[in-house]
């Protein structure tokens, strides 16, 4: 006779997939697959995933947690609009952080070595702005802020700044086809360089806030305007 399977051998397959189906659907919202506002039952989920109601069910408590979801009883989960103090929130953290590693990347006066990385995001960005890739404009703009991130040595606030910037993805991603393309966010991206080579940290963290507080009123802006946006 086979031996009884214990209670932890049993939960081991269910956790399993409970994460498989949060990261799945984690990432379908934050790409925007699923837009703010779709709704899905239960049961559609079930079959989606090919896995037991109770996976499902703990993957939308989770994310629910991080207001990505809002559970509608009986009738499965709403995708929420983006909410003007999740925005607030991450964009506090984020920018803080980014304006401190810049400051300690100032403070060490970096040269032109180092500062390469930073002229090469500046380079894709008028590249991508000329062709007018929307895709590329973006990534070389969130490219150039991670780089940036990087240079400061501290793997922990890279990590951090990690995570906030996949939590800001979804409005990226949302407003991308909603703004125009800024032309001077290239010159805004180049005086950081400059104030990086300088040596000058109050002024890189206040061209770092400036930067990121225009854009951030921009995707605002946007999400307004076309009625995405929870106040």
């Amino acid at each position: 006779m086979a031996p009884a399977r214990t209670a932890e051998a049993i939960s081991k397959p269910r956790e399993k997939s409970t994460d498989t189906v949060y990261q799945a659907l984690r990432e379908k919202i934050l790409g925007n697959e699923l837009r703010p506002g779709t709704q899905m039952l239960e049961q559609e989920l079930v079959a989606w995933f090919g896995v037991s109601r109770t996976p499902v069910r703990e993957a939308l408590i989770r994310l629910q947690n991080e207001h990505l979801v809002q559970i509608i009883p009986r009738h499965g989960m709403r995708v929420r609009n983006i909410s003007m103090a999740d925005i607030e929130e991450v964009f506090q953290v984020q920018t803080s952080l980014e304006a401190t590693a810049a400051s300690a990347v100032a403070a060490r006066k970096p040269g032109a070595r180092e500062l390469k990385v930073l002229d090469k995001a500046c380079a894709e960005l008028d590249r991508a702005f000329a062709k007018h890739d929307r895709e590329a404009w973006s990534a070389a703009h969130e490219g150039f802020y991670a780089r940036l991130v990087e240079l400061s040595e501290n793997p922990r606030l890279t990590q951090i700044v990690g995570e906030c910037s996949d939590q800001v993805r979804r409005v990226r991603e949302l407003t991308l086809r909603l703004i125009d393309l800024d032309e001077s966010q290239a010159q805004d991206l180049r005086a950081i360089i400059n104030a990086l080579r300088q040596g000058d940290v109050s002024s890189v963290q206040a061209l770092c806030r400036e930067n990121r507080a225009r854009n951030l009123q921009t995707q605002i802006a946007a999400l307004r305007r076309f009625r995405i946006l929870d106040v």
